[in-house]
């Protein structure tokens, strides 16, 4: 039965963020399993459409474009599984500011719909701590890992063979929270060489930091798991970044790299994939 309806603030197809490239593994996924009804922009939702599908099932992926009308309808009426990116029960989405992640109740929001949700899914083990910390619910579950297509994977398994520099590779981004120049000044530092890197094409910039021998990031938030760090272990680069704001590297695999990592991703999203289907029908 096609009853399962994919909520998101954008798609693949409108951006090449990390939330949109994991989603849409998802999503190929329950539409190759038969469950999936459709897909719709969470702005293009209202209280009408809700009311006209709430006996379907929701998966939902980033929501800031839905109304709180609509969080409320939801949170009262439907089967909703929440697949959270990032820390959106925080007002600015970003708890870095506060001691040991520890927001304050002045700036918690979205708590129903958290609390309402049959399962909240998070992407690493320090991800789903800091819900767990902040919010106490039962119902925070934890994948461990992003996901990618069997296509993707392949792709980079092919690229294991490229010669590399012995220098460092800086992400050159205009995102603050990517702290491009603090990364360069960290190399700078440590006397390290480094080229800036950047590509909107996905597989030209995987191909540039295949060439390098490891990949300095830094970030300006918590990061639950952040794409590119398993993709430089995943093409046997190391990655230097500020532990503690990297919840992959909190996970017992993280050791792994090159087609080791790569196998281990693919293992973990085949889990990841029935577990998220399973939930979904749970209840």
């Amino acid at each position: 039965m096609s009853d399962v309806v994919f909520i998101a603030d954008f798609f693949a197809g409108d951006v090449t963020g990390g939330a949109e490239l994991h989603d849409d593994v998802v999503i190929s996924h329950l539409e190759a399993s038969g469950v999936l009804h459709s897909k719709i922009r969470s702005q293009q939702v209202d209280i009408e459409y809700l009311s006209k599908n709430k006996d379907k099932r929701f998966m939902i992926g980033n929501f800031v474009g839905l109304s709180f009308e609509c969080l409320v309808y939801l949170a009262s009426n439907c089967k909703y599984l929440l697949y959270e990116h990032d820390y959106k029960f925080v007002d600015s989405r970003n708890p870095i500011a506060f001691p040991n992640f520890i927001v304050p109740k002045r700036n918690i929001i979205n708590i129903n719909f958290y609390k309402n949700a049959m399962k909240v899914v998070c992407l690493s083990g320090m991800h789903r701590k800091i819900f767990q910390d902040n919010l106490g619910f039962e119902n925070l579950e934890n994948i461990n890992c992003s996901m990618w297509t069997d296509d993707s994977l392949d792709k980079i398994l092919d690229m294991l063979g490229n010669e590399k520099l012995n220098k460092m590779a800086v992400i050159n981004s205009p995102n603050r929270l990517k702290k491009t120049k603090e990364a360069a000044e960290f190399c700078k530092s440590r006397g390290l060489e480094f080229d800036l890197i950047a590509s909107r094409d996905y597989y030209e910039f995987l191909k540039m930091l295949s060439r390098y021998s490891g990949l300095v990031f830094m970030t300006g938030h918590p990061e639950p798991t952040p794409r590119v760090a398993i993709e430089a272990k995943m093409l046997d680069c190391k990655f230097v970044s500020q532990k503690n704001l990297i919840g992959v590297a909190h996970e017992d695999y993280f050791d792994l790299s090159g087609a080791h990592m790569v196998e281990r991703v693919r293992e973990m999203r085949d889990d990841a994939l029935t577990k998220i289907k399973d939930w979904l029908y749970e209840v």
